[in-house]
């Protein structure tokens, strides 16, 4: 699935390309999703301007001149690419074109159709349920070693579980948990009431090290995810732990073989000897 540093580096791609264009048209080649598609897409969509892309936790908000929204969430498998009209080839599971005024075409790609296309007044944002009860941005200033501390005081699930939870901390997903735990050299298992407070800014620190770090590689391409130009993202070249069980660790004064163990019915990355 893709996770955040996937997510922002498709808004960032988009904000580059789109701003400030015209929807010239839409086309929808399905009638439902992870839920059904607006019947009335097209009617309230085009003719307006494309005015912001952002994310919120793992959604990216297109906000159009017309006070409407188009919320999309790429699933497990969902990716956007962009190209001229001329160049865009039909892709199979392809559900969703826009057309703008400069003769470019965005597309969503959903093989598995978990994602979702959603339109919502843009004044209601706040209220839309799919958004309204998400943590914090872990990119933000508000995520910081007391907030994390807090949350995890009271906490007798891992803390590998709690960063995971889009409750108090949106995007970081599977990937970026293991990788941001080694970076801060704490174990997976380690129980939140345990954390420290220092070892709260070190994780703090790490997630948001990890996370910048992948954007500006473009994202992890394990599976599905591309940049909107189609290209794959390199951060997976540079992972850790992630995947890399039965290999050495990086660490130099340590390489023992990274462990594959299973939390919370995830997949989990660790040294035993680097984490504790």
């Amino acid at each position: 699935m893709p996770e955040l540093p996937e997510v922002q580096t498709v808004v960032n791609g988009i904000k580059s390309k789109l701003i400030g264009l015209k929807i010239k048209d839409t086309e929808v080649f399905v009638k439902k999703l992870r839920y059904p598609v607006p019947i009335n897409l097209k009617n309230k969509i085009n003719k307006s301007l494309l005015l912001d892309v952002e994310r919120r936790a793992k959604y990216i908000i297109l906000r159009l001149s017309n006070d409407y929204s188009l919320i999309i969430h790429l699933g497990m498998s969902g990716r956007i690419i962009i190209g001229k009209k001329k160049e865009i080839i039909s892709i199979k599971h392809t559900h969703f074109q826009l057309y703008f005024s400069n003769d470019l075409v965005l597309q969503f790609i959903d093989p598995r159709r978990f994602g979702c296309i959603l339109l919502r007044k843009t004044s209601k944002l706040l209220e839309e349920k799919l958004l309204k009860h998400l943590g914090v941005e872990p990119l933000s200033k508000s995520f910081n070693q007391n907030y994390l501390y807090e949350i995890a005081s009271n906490k007798a699930s891992s803390i590998k579980s709690i960063i995971m939870n889009q409750k108090y901390i949106v995007g970081v997903g599977n990937i970026y948990a293991s990788e941001s735990l080694y970076l801060s050299r704490l174990s997976p298992f380690k129980i939140g009431n345990k954390l420290t407070i220092s070892e709260s800014d070190r994780l703090v620190r790490s997630i948001k090290r990890v996370l910048k770090k992948s954007i500006q590689m473009g994202g992890s391409s394990i599976n599905d995810h591309t940049m909107i130009s189609g290209k794959l993202g390199h951060y997976q070249n540079k992972l850790q732990v992630y995947g890399r069980d039965g290999q050495k660790c990086r660490n130099k004064s340590c390489q023992l073989p990274i462990i594959r163990i299973v939390i919370a019915q995830r997949s989990t990355f660790y040294c035993s000897n680097c984490q504790k």
